[in-house]
């Protein structure tokens, strides 16, 4: 009975979290639709061309790299920035992306991105130690951004995110890292599996790709609202909000 009184709160959490995705989900809908539909006709164009038994006999890892997939793995890329800002509203209901914010947002991932790859090549303690005490960095930095503010704010915000995400982690950093990997495993795991069955689909049924090229970029549009749901949790906690 004790076992089970702690394995409810913790099903209850995954529940509303898979619930929260897909309210994410529905709320940019149209355009997800649109971007699954480009995912389609990029298939249809390009499947008579790729033979996936080739490219998986020859090397698995190039199958990014085919067309069918990298259209996939860009609007994806393109969907971040829609599904960011309905995660952010649950912290700020007035959020919304503007230009400024776009650019903030590729600047502190890119150089959060550098900082912890340098903490890679150094050893790997410093790279998990320098991807946990920056992880909220992101989210920290298009919270602070203003709307109406100035490219010349830019950098005072991103010291500032940098700052106030070591301060918010450095207390609690296993904890913070238990969630990062929990957010990693969210989107990698069924992004892998859905990528599988693409794989395995297009070698036996090229036109297979039009269904499980769409599939795909929905699969990864909806476990990546469920991992920023997650995220922006895990950040209004440790902000005390």
């Amino acid at each position: 009975m004790v076992v089970a009184s702690h394995r409810r709160p913790a099903q209850r959490l995954w529940d509303s979290l898979f619930a929260e995705g897909l309210r994410l989900m529905r709320e940019r809908l149209t355009v997800y639709c649109i971007f699954a539909a480009g995912c389609a006709f990029a298939a249809w164009v390009a499947a008579p061309r790729v033979d996936f038994y080739d490219v998986l006999a020859a090397h698995p890892g190039a199958l990014v790299r085919t067309p069918p997939v990298s259209v996939v793995l860009a609007l994806a890329l393109a969907a971040l920035f829609f599904i960011l800002p309905s995660a952010l509203r649950r912290i700020d209901p007035s959020f919304r992306m503007t230009p400024l914010r776009t650019v903030v947002a590729i600047v502190t991932l890119a150089s959060v991105g550098a900082i912890t790859e340098l903490g890679y090549a150094l050893a790997v303690l410093p790279g998990i130690a320098a991807a946990v005490l920056l992880s909220q960095a992101l989210v920290g930095a298009l919270l602070r951004t203003r709307d109406g503010a100035r490219a010349r704010e830019i950098p005072g915000v991103f010291v500032g995110s940098l700052r106030g995400s070591v301060a918010m982690t450095q207390g609690h950093v296993a904890s913070t890292l238990g969630v990062l990997v929990a957010s990693l495993g969210i989107i990698l795991v069924p992004f892998a599996l859905a990528l599988l069955v693409l794989a395995i689909a297009g070698a036996a049924v090229p036109p297979s790709l039009v269904l499980t090229a769409p599939l795909l970029f929905l699969t990864f549009v909806y476990f990546e609202c469920v991992r920023y749901a997650l995220i922006v949790r895990w950040y209004r906690r440790l902000a005390g909000r």
